[in-house]
């Protein structure tokens, strides 16, 4: 009898205790809240990143598998594909509302050369697909942006999204095992997700530590974080903790919460092993309120403002970040100042509450009132829908004013060619500026495919940087244009000599990557991109290179040789490889696109040639036998001044590099610069 008392006491306990954890709690909504506002203070005032996201990763799984979990066992099993449905129908209207929001801003306030890449970001975060293109841009010398994208914070709602359909499988599967074979939901959801921490873990550690940029935005990188959430879902019935040391345990977890982001560098060293700080933290405080405490962190976070403000808090989360960085474009400040953030702070919290109330307590509404599975899939087509028109529509008005323009340019944007004709100079009062904004992305030099014949290499560091023009493989002449981004564009003056000439054109090419072999590069690797670059040269011996052989900077007393070009020269003059070597163009301080683009007069933006470039060409120490200097100051800079447009061509695309189209209205005078026998 004793025995029977005291196992029905236990099993009374473990009732309770399960209970417990299927009960609303609002401790966890003020949770929500307080990682909200440590998301948007430190975006506002301290341009970094709190850890509340990853606080928001972890719940959004805590919540999510505690629902299945409860009703695995029961007569109303959750469906798997219904869930996902109504998961999405939940997150996807609000989405929406502010990414039309944003489109309607970005065309009425920010400046042409950012809408396409906020149609590209509309797109990836209408998909979730947002924090792969992100991941792309991290690693991308060329995707640099002087406009900070109001669609940037999308990239968490994508790895929530992309987990989200992941985790409803391996639930859904979890809840067919423990339906065929009965057993313990609690083992076999603990089992999976505990298989998903551990391998997701020691992924994103080794991410981390050899790409940390694109581990930040990997959703592989960061499923272990949804995995807690899962585990702790599982572990919340076995906590056994009395009243002090539950409160010890919240109220530790709150402080550390709230000095992550002032102690570490969570932009620059998450997902790893430190991400483990804000889970454990969140973990720790959610833990802390399964039981009754009047001393621990729960009956603060259940207080009504918190609980207010975690009602509205995937709003909140939505339209900060796009206020934010609205207020930055259009004032052009780089910090917003205490007045300027409280002014962000209380819209983003006014319009955060408009957009629960419009959008998503309807669609909550609605689902209550009508269980039909049709309901979600009409919901999530017309919130795409919603998005899908304007963004194509504005795509492809744009499009066909671009055709229309392309096809006047030959008369309206001679470009370098009026400096020689000067009857050129008559340009139709209405003709517009080239490139269009619109199209700045693509004015980057590319040449037609990737290397072929015995330019192809296996070499690791190559990889993605050698590229030829479509008829080198059959030319009998090659010259090999090897180093930066500035040699890149430059090609673009080559390529008309080249294809008249049947000569083969030859990229090795890697961002802030220039064959002074002494100089630094923007890029880890650059040194040893270098050396296998030049190996590759030595070894196939084409008739002649090009790189770009001084180095100019905005504000600098001189224009100089880079350093170790000489090496460079030396050895391919060893290896009987002629030398074209091209002066730098100038560089400014600040965009020289934008500038001019802005300007009511396009002299306004004019900088003396000598506030960039030296008064005589510094590569000529470098003349020899073999090397051809060649210098189109003359027609870059007329009159000793460095104009930002020149025959209604922008000559430059941004703060140092020249645009393609400018550059290929080069060709002529460069090609004048050439040896007479290459002809």
């Amino acid at each position: 009898m004793h025995l029977t008392l005291g196992s029905h006491t236990l099993s009374a306990r473990a009732d309770r205790a399960d209970e417990g954890r299927w009960a609303y709690r609002p401790d966890v909504d003020g949770l929500r809240a307080v990682a909200i506002l440590l998301v948007v203070s430190y975006h506002v005032w301290f341009g970094r990143v709190s850890g509340g996201v990853d606080v928001f990763l972890m719940l959004s799984a805590f919540f999510l598998t505690r629902g299945f979990v409860r009703r695995m066992t029961g007569p109303t099993p959750v469906r798997p594909v219904t869930h996902l449905l109504g998961v999405f129908r939940r997150l996807l209207p609000a989405a929406s509302v502010t990414l039309i929001g944003v489109l309607v801003v970005v065309w009425a306030l920010y400046p042409e050369t950012s809408w396409r890449g906020v149609w590209e970001q509309t797109w990836a975060s209408l998909t979730y697909t947002q924090n792969w293109l992100l991941a792309a841009d991290a690693v991308d010398y060329y995707a640099r942006s002087e406009v900070p994208s109001p669609l940037q914070h999308f990239w968490s709602m994508s790895v929530q999204g992309q987990a989200f359909v992941l985790w409803i499988a391996l639930l859904g599967l979890c809840q067919l095992v423990v339906r065929r074979r009965g057993l313990s939901p609690d083992r076999v959801v603990g089992v999976v997700f505990g298989a998903v921490f551990t391998l997701s873990f020691i992924y994103s550690v080794v991410r981390t530590a050899t790409a940390q940029q694109v581990a930040y935005f990997d959703t592989g990188a960061r499923l272990w974080e949804f995995a807690a959430g899962s585990l702790l879902v599982v572990a919340l019935p076995h906590l056994r903790l009395g009243a002090v040391s539950r409160a010890v345990l919240g109220w530790a977890g709150m402080v550390g919460l709230l000095v992550l982001g002032m102690v570490l560098d969570v932009r620059g060293g998450f997902p790893g092993f430190l991400a483990l700080w804000p889970v454990l933290c969140a973990a720790a405080i959610v833990a802390s309120g399964t039981g009754e405490s009047r001393h621990g962190p729960a009956r603060f976070l259940a207080s009504r403002p918190l609980r207010a403000v975690g009602r509205d808090a995937h709003a909140l989360y939505l339209v900060h970040w796009p206020i934010l960085v609205t207020f930055l474009v259009v004032n052009d400040r780089t910090e917003v100042g205490l007045v300027g953030g409280l002014g962000i702070v209380v819209l983003s919290l006014v319009l955060a509450r408009a957009l629960t109330w419009a959008v998503d307590q309807p669609v909550r509404s609605w689902r209550r009132a009508d269980a039909s599975p049709l309901v979600p899939v009409a919901v999530l087509t017309t919130a795409a829908v919603a998005v899908a028109l304007p963004v194509g529509a504005w795509q492809t008005t744009s499009w066909v004013h671009e055709r229309a323009v392309e096809a006047r340019a030959q008369l309206t944007n001679p470009g370098a060619a009026v400096l020689r004709d000067p009857a050129l100079a008559e340009i139709p009062t209405d003709a517009t500026l080239l490139p269009l904004p619109t199209l700045l992305e693509a004015e980057w030099t590319q040449l037609e495919r990737e290397c072929t014949g015995e330019w192809a290499t296996g070499a690791e560091e190559l990889r993605g940087t050698c590229h030829e023009t479509a008829h080198t493989a059959r030319a009998r002449h090659t010259v090999v244009v090897i180093g930066d981004s500035h040699a890149q564009q430059i090609t673009a003056a080559l390529l008309p000599w080249a294809q008249e000439n049947g000569w083969g054109v030859v990229h090795l090419i890697k961002g802030g990557c220039s064959m002074g072999l002494d100089e630094p590069g923007m890029d880890e690797l650059c040194d040893s991109w270098r050396e296998a670059a030049v190996g590759l040269v030595e070894q196939v011996k084409p008739d002649a290179v090009m790189t770009v052989v001084t180095r100019s900077d905005a504000g600098e007393d001189d224009e100089k040789v880079r350093a170790g070009i000489h090496r460079f020269v030396d050895r391919m003059s060893d290896a009987g490889i002629e030398v074209l070597g091209v002066r730098d163009n100038p560089r400014f301080a600040f965009d020289m696109f934008g500038c001019v683009a802005d300007a009511a007069d396009p002299l306004d933006c004019a900088v003396p040639r000598s506030a960039s470039l030296a008064d005589s060409n510094p590569a000529d120490v470098l003349a020899r036998p073999g090397v051809h200097l060649v210098d189109l100051t003359p027609w870059i800079c007329p009159d000793d001044l460095c104009v930002g447009v020149i025959g209604n061509v922008a000559v430059y695309r941004d703060d140092n590099h020249l645009t393609r189209i400018y550059a290929r209205t080069l060709g002529r005078s460069l090609a004048e610069q050439l040896p007479a026998q290459w002809d």
